[in-house]
């Protein structure tokens, strides 16, 4: 083979590896999804919905906010920052997991070179009648994140799985009539 030959065939690859890593950061997360509990008779009646956060980072809020609001309005519920018909509860859980030097893993070796963080970002959701208080549906979404020294979390993706997590969520909650 000709090394003009060879070098081509590497730099194709290159570029191809490249393509690769850009196309996996730009894919949506998976986010997994579990409704405990849908839904009250009430659930039905909601017009309006406000949103609060118990233990979850600031970076979070605005996007957990907006992307729920988004699939909540799809289902004719109006979000406000007033006193709602109904609050929509996110409490913020992370479950540190195994680290990469303890879990023995080679393909976390090769992804997180001297170590890094493992964890489960959970959010437990619960939607609350804002008079009485009753529960009206509650649900959990979560997604293992491996984090290494230099990397950053990429707003677009991690909406879009916030958003399919929220769609899947919600799928069997009432939607309001239009009237």
């Amino acid at each position: 083979m000709m090394n003009t030959e060879r070098h081509g065939l590497r730099t194709g690859a290159g570029v191809l590896l490249a393509c690769l890593a850009l196309a996996s950061c730009a894919s949506s997360p998976t986010v997994a999804t579990d409704v405990n509990f849908c839904c009250s008779p009430g659930a039905a009646e909601i017009q309006t919905i406000r949103v609060a956060f118990v233990d979850t980072p600031e970076f979070l809020k605005p996007m957990l906010r907006d992307e729920a609001s988004i699939v909540l309005g799809l289902k004719g519920i109006e979000y406000t920052e007033t006193l709602g018909d109904a609050t929509l509860i996110m409490r913020f859980v992370n479950r540190t997991l195994e680290t990469a030097d303890e879990a023995q893993d080679e393909a976390w070796e090769t992804i997180a070179p001297g170590g890094g963080v493992r964890f489960i970002a959970e959010v437990q959701l619960e939607m609350q009648d804002i008079v009485s208080g009753e529960v009206m549906w509650s649900g959990t979404m979560g997604r293992v994140h491996n984090v290494y020294e230099g990397s950053y979390m990429h707003d677009a993706p991690a909406r879009t799985g916030m958003r399919d997590a929220f769609l899947a969520l919600f799928a069997d909650f009432p939607t309001r009539s239009a009237e």
